[in-house]
């Protein structure tokens, strides 16, 4: 049965941007991956892969096609009845952006918005320099760097497989699943950073881009207007 629900103007709109997303990557970014990601607990104390029947199961249940929004009555519908949104891939990008309007309605022209793995630079530094971002080493210490990028007024989001994994019977499980197969994707992609204007933006396309892969995700950034994007493979 369908189902409509009354939300906030800010809940229709963050939905609605990763329709967007999950139609422009063909469902690589499936913002119904819910029944999917439920079964997957990355924060667990002793995590495990979940049971191969339940992936299964849980797979036709994840497909944007069933969430429609209407921006203009605020209101979303879910044509099934185990249809569910997950927002952890866009949340943090577009909490950080409304915290850059506020921040700039109070008149804030220099400053650095850090949600970890969320970084949106309002300005410079207050020298007139450039802000200083550092792409991490993967799977190294925090401090460790692989590229230092210059920022100014803009938002530097990265996606990777080594910010919430665990290995079972020597496989790495990583949090960036793909809604085809249920599993973590395997692409020899180990992260993408992505520096756009908007956080949200960032924070769709470097999970887009880590879906589709070293060469289609690089298309699209490429495809893109004052978007540029890092990526770090296996090798």
């Amino acid at each position: 049965t369908e189902n409509t629900y009354q939300v906030s103007a800010s809940l229709a709109e963050l939905v609605s941007k990763g329709l967007d997303y999950s139609v422009l990557s063909e469902g690589a970014f499936d913002i119904a991956i819910e029944p999917l990601t439920s079964l997957w607990d990355f924060t667990a104390e002793n995590p495990k892969v979940p049971k191969d029947s339940l992936i299964q199961a849980a797979l036709p249940k994840c497909n944007y096609h069933n969430i429609s929004v209407d921006t203009d009555k605020n209101e979303i519908t879910l044509k099934t009845d185990d249809t569910a949104i997950e927002l952890g891939a866009i949340a943090k990008g577009y909490i950080a952006d409304r915290l850059k309007d506020y921040l700039v309605s109070q008149d804030v022209k220099s400053a650095i918005i850090n949600l970890g793995g969320n970084v949106l630079c309002i300005g410079e530094k207050t020298d007139n320099s450039a802000f200083k971002i550092g792409i991490q080493k993967p799977f190294a210490d925090r401090s460790e760097t692989i590229a230092v990028m210059d920022i100014r007024d803009k938002s530097v989001v990265s996606s990777g497989i080594y910010e919430r994994c665990f290995e079972q019977d020597g496989t790495l499980y990583h949090h960036l699943l793909n809604p085809k197969t249920g599993y973590p994707y395997d692409n020899g992609l180990i992260a993408v950073t992505i520096i756009s204007d908007q956080s949200v933006d960032g924070d769709a396309l470097s999970t887009t881009c880590f879906a589709l892969g070293l060469e289609d995700g690089m298309k699209l950034a490429e495809s893109l207007d004052d978007v540029q994007a890092f990526f770090v493979t296996s090798d």
